[in-house]
C-alpha cells in the first residue's frame, strides 16, 4: 500500500537523522510545550473484515519534562468497513464509517543519541466511531434492539502502548511511532487489535514552567 510504505520511508528518515548536539536539542526539549501536527494509517478488523487499512489525519500536544512527557492527541480515521453486531442468537452486519479517536499518555523518553531520542509509554484512547447503521434486513423490535446495541457499542475506550523515535533540531521535531489498541467484545471493532502507525512534526512553543522574576 502506498500510504504504508511512505510511512516507512518517513520512519527511516527520522531514525537515520544525524546528531545534532545533544546540549542544545535538551535545552530546546526539556520542560517545554509541543504542539503537532501528524498524518498516518491505521489496522483495523471486525469479525466480518481483516487487516483494513485507513488513513488518519491529526494533532497533538505533548508536554515534557526532561525524561518523559504528557501526551495528548486527536485523529480522525476515514473509512468505510463492516462490522458485526448479535441479538444472542444471531449475527448482523453493521456499516460503519469513519473513526475519532482521543488519546492520553504518560511517555518515558529514557535516552538520547545526539539529536534522537527514543520513547515509549502507555494511556488510553476514546474510539468513537462517526457512522454506524444496521446493513441487514429485519423486522422493526428487532431492528430498534440491534440499533440500540450499536449505539452502545459505537463508542469505546481502549488501552494503548506507544513506542516512537523523535529527532530534534532546535524548536523543530520530526518522529515516528507506532501504537497497539486491544478492542474489546463489547465494540464494533468485536474484540479484534487495533494498529496505529503514524508520523509528523512537533514544534517547541515554549516552556512548559512558569519563570519566577
Amino acid at each position: 500500500m502506498r500510504t504504508v510504505r511512505w510511512m516507512a520511508a518517513g520512519l527511516t528518515l527520522v531514525a537515520l537523522t544525524p546528531a545534532l548536539g545533544a546540549a542544545q536539542t535538551s535545552r530546546s526539549f526539556n520542560d517545554s510545550w509541543f504542539w503537532g501536527v501528524k498524518g498516518g494509517v491505521i489496522s483495523y478488523s471486525t469479525a466480518a473484515e481483516h487487516n483494513k487499512w485507513a488513513p488518519s489525519i491529526g494533532a497533538e500536544w505533548l508536554i515534557t519534562r526532561s525524561r518523559g512527557a504528557l501526551y495528548i492527541s486527536g485523529e480522525q480515521a476515514f473509512f468505510t468497513g463492516t462490522s458485526t453486531v448479535s441479538d444472542g442468537t444471531f449475527n448482523y452486519n453493521v456499516a460503519i464509517k469513519d473513526m475519532r479517536r482521543y488519546t492520553a499518555a504518560l511517555l518515558a523518553f529514557p535516552v538520547t543519541w545526539g539529536a534522537l531520542r527514543p520513547y515509549g509509554g502507555i494511556g488510553l484512547s476514546m474510539n468513537l466511531i462517526q457512522h454506524a447503521v444496521l446493513s441487514d434486513g429485519v423486522d422493526p423490535t428487532t431492528a430498534a434492539f440491534l440499533q440500540s446495541s450499536i449505539n452502545d457499542q459505537k463508542d469505546a475506550v481502549s488501552f494503548l502502548a506507544l513506542a516512537g523515535l523523535q529527532a530534534q533540531y532546535q524548536r523543530f521535531s520530526v518522529f515516528g511511532q507506532a501504537g497497539y489498541m486491544p478492542m474489546k467484545n463489547t465494540s464494533l471493532f468485536n474484540g479484534r487489535t487495533t494498529y496505529v502507525l503514524e508520523g509528523g512534526i512537533r514544534i517547541n512553543f515554549g516552556s512548559s514552567i512558569e519563570s519566577t522574576p
